[in-house]
């Protein structure tokens, strides 16, 4: 998406929606972002500096008056362009969207319209390593022109469909299913635990070409420890992914161990090992320093590099 002027943009979207809710029975208006900056010293590459996370959105959440049990929540959430030419005063690239959605939510559950997080996810994102970390993990993290319903909980138990509906790509000549792609999954979750198990099927015709996607991925809290371990099955290129992690908490600081291993019928395959140190700095500043190691095979194969990620973060929201 093109906008040359996304701050004026969304200056202009909030004086909007905030005017246009006056009167109605609505939860703060929320203003967040993060930016998050790191530097890379990987195998035979030139070192890296860059931002690896330049985000801002909005969200709110409005109570339907005319009706007993019905709130709408509005979310627009932007990745800002970043690490253009480096002699270049200014970043001056796409703004890209990642998510335009919204929500209705009842005693009936949660139906989510518009591009939006794609459920999946949740599965493969258990570890929650830093970027370039898990190479392996497939499926997007996001979906646009989707529906979705989520199940009101019933004991921590959740479940929930997404479809896809992209009329204009379609690639293949001739009558298209109406539906390009189907996500269903269960979530469990409780206090000291997180399991996901979904499902994501996207038609031959689309543009993307045909998925068969198992996801399953889950952890448990044992005090300051952790464990969790991802699984992903793909039927139609036969690629396979398990991933198993241990993390440790110290105060303000979290430790984590994490092995992943993929392989396919291509003689793609490899596997890794990750460090994380991460320490929480306080007002939503936090940094890290995080290693990765990949065995031969997946430096021969996949073309990958061990890599030592320093870096720094920080999260923002404003309620107005």
């Amino acid at each position: 998406m093109d906008m040359k002027k996304p701050l004026a943009t969304l200056i202009a979207v909030c004086a909007a929606t905030s005017a246009g809710t006056a009167l109605a029975e609505k939860g703060p208006f929320n203003i967040y972002g993060k930016v998050e900056a790191r530097t890379i010293d990987r195998d035979d590459v030139d070192l890296n500096s860059f931002v690896d996370k330049a985000r801002l959105g909005l969200k709110q959440t409005i109570k339907l008056d005319k009706f007993d049990d019905l709130r709408v929540r509005y979310q627009i959430e932007f990745d800002l362009p970043t690490n253009s030419l480096a002699t270049k005063s200014t970043d001056s690239d796409d703004v890209f969207v990642r998510k335009a959605q919204i929500n209705l939510l009842g005693g009936f559950g949660e139906v989510i319209i518009g591009r939006q997080n794609h459920l999946m996810a949740q599965a493969k994102k258990i570890d929650q390593f830093k970027n370039d970390s898990g190479p392996f993990a497939m499926g997007p993290d996001r979906i646009g022109n989707a529906l979705s319903y989520v199940t009101p909980s019933f004991n921590g138990i959740n479940g929930y469909v997404q479809v896809i509906a992209d009329a204009d790509d379609d690639t293949i000549p001739g009558p298209a299913k109406d539906l390009d792609g189907t996500t269903f999954g269960i979530s469990l979750v409780g206090d000291m635990y997180d399991v996901q198990t979904s499902y994501y099927d996207v038609d031959s015709d689309f543009d993307s070409g045909a998925v068969e996607l198992t996801s399953l991925g889950g952890s448990v809290s044992l005090g300051s420890m952790g464990l969790f371990g991802t699984y992903q099955s793909e039927d139609v290129s036969n690629v396979d992914m398990v991933g198993v992690g241990v993390s440790y908490k110290m105060n303000d600081t979290t430790l984590k161990l994490g092995y992943s291993n993929t392989d396919n019928d291509a003689g793609l395959e490899g596997s890794y090992i990750q460090l994380l140190a991460h320490y929480n700095m306080g007002e939503g500043v936090s940094t890290f320093v995080q290693y990765i190691e990949y065995n031969s095979d997946a430096e021969t194969t996949l073309g990958k590099g061990d890599a030592l990620s320093v870096g720094i973060e920080y999260s923002f929201g404003v309620d107005i």
